[in-house]
């Protein structure tokens, strides 16, 4: 199988604060795994598809605020909504700062996959 991922991806788990720009209001979830391109998240909100929103987050200490986004993914899952969230109009200093950060931390969990396994 192919990978069409266009950006690094790692798993993480961080705190998000989400920005519902049609409803306006705002709620909080989790962040599983984020590139440069966009993050997966798990709330206990539903966000429909193609929903405008925002996001802030801290990402290896640095904070991102307001980070426009369109909502690409939403899965209903029991009470909490597995949602896929793709940025858009990232100043190209954010998208490579970002995509630096996940590089880096992508080379750390390969290291201590490697060092871990022999």
């Amino acid at each position: 199988m192919e990978n069409k991922r266009v950006h690094f991806r790692v798993k993480v788990s961080l705190p998000v604060e989400i920005y519902d720009v049609l409803n306006d209001r705002s709620f909080v979830g989790r962040i599983t795994d984020i590139s440069a391109g966009g993050v997966s998240m798990v709330t206990r909100e539903e966000l429909p598809l193609d929903t405008p929103v925002s996001i802030t987050f801290r990402f290896e200490d640095i904070s991102y605020k307001r980070m426009p986004a369109d909502v690409v993914r939403e899965v209903k899952k029991g009470e909490e909504s597995y949602i896929g969230i793709v940025f858009f109009d990232l100043p190209s200093k954010d998208r490579e700062q970002l995509d630096g950060l996940v590089r880096r931390v992508h080379s750390k969990i390969e290291r201590g996959l490697q060092k871990g396994s022999l």
